[in-house]
């Protein structure tokens, strides 16, 4: 390993405990305290902090995120390999870490303790939303991992089959729908409950996706041209991008053609459609928003 390669895991790193910071921040301070349920093994702790209490005073929140995704990361141990458990680790243990400090040295009511209660629920789920929104989009975005639910999520892609992406929203989603059931004094079904969480885990994503996949929106320009040269030219001229060519030919007409494909920042696709007329009045000429581009474009 270079130097080099040291430094950017460094970085990497220092961004995964950033995001989990985050994360950890909003639960404590807004998702806990105002009883919001947005899925994961938050939203567990959440769900069964009422019987915390039975076993002891000694046992909080970050005790059970300890022992949970401590379960949960030795069973993605076993199967999904060696390599998954050494990147899933760190957060395994820093982030229940994280809720520990906190609650041995934060009170948490601190933020909410001065809001009105009409304002209250409001302000909880808009600033629990921003935290955990920014905290898993910067972890998601490093390949870090929250470790707990991340665990059982990407073991049921793999052995059902199932994208990941579905796994991940179909558990978010059956923890915020099992949060509204209330067994005690006697059976109910609090509907606030779930709306909030609904709220919560659709606005969570949105964020997620901004950052994770909006940050790397780029504008891929496919140019079907007899003049891929001259284009070529230009684009270098204007953009200084790199392009690739591409044969085609006409599925009606046979003619045989070059498709020129660049990828490049949106304004820059505006130059290049812009002045395409003047150097091939006959090319044809379609541009497409690219996402999770990887690797160099330039």
């Amino acid at each position: 390993m270079n130097k080099e390669y040291i430094k950017k895991r460094i970085i990497q790193y220092l961004f995964i405990a950033l995001g989990v910071t985050l994360l950890d921040f909003g639960f404590y301070f807004f998702t806990s305290p105002a009883k919001l349920v947005f899925g994961g093994m938050m939203g567990v702790s959440v769900i069964l902090e009422p019987y915390f209490t039975k076993l002891g005073s000694w046992f909080t929140a970050s005790i059970f995120l300890w022992i949970a995704n401590g379960i949960a990361l030795i069973i993605g141990g076993i199967l999904l390999g060696k390599d998954f458990f050494f990147k899933t680790i760190f957060s395994t243990i820093f982030s229940p870490l994280v809720v520990f400090i906190f609650e041995r040295t934060c009170d948490p009511n601190f933020f909410m303790k001065n809001v009105s209660v009409g304002g209250y629920y409001p302000i909880a789920i808009i600033c629990s939303i921003v935290t955990s929104g920014f905290g898993l989009g910067l972890a998601l975005k490093n390949n870090g991992s929250t470790g707990g639910m991340d665990v059982i999520q990407k073991i049921l892609s793999k052995y059902l089959h199932v994208p990941y992406s579905k796994t991940m929203y179909f558990t978010d989603w059956v923890i915020v729908i099992v949060s509204g059931l209330i067994f005690t004094p006697a059976f109910s079904y609090n509907v606030e409950v779930v709306i909030y969480g609904i709220i919560g885990v659709y606005g969570i994503s949105i964020i997620i996706d901004t950052i994770v996949l909006r940050a790397k929106v780029r504008r891929t320009a496919y140019i079907i041209t007899e003049k891929p040269e001259e284009i070529r030219d230009f684009i270098y001229a204007k953009t200084d991008r790199g392009v690739t060519f591409v044969d085609a030919h006409g599925g009606y007409t046979g003619d045989k053609k070059t498709m020129v494909v660049c990828t490049m920042e949106k304004n820059e696709a505006y130059k290049i459609t812009e002045s395409l007329s003047e150097i091939d009045p006959h090319a044809f000429c379609f541009v497409s928003t690219t996402r999770e581009i990887v690797g160099d474009y330039l």
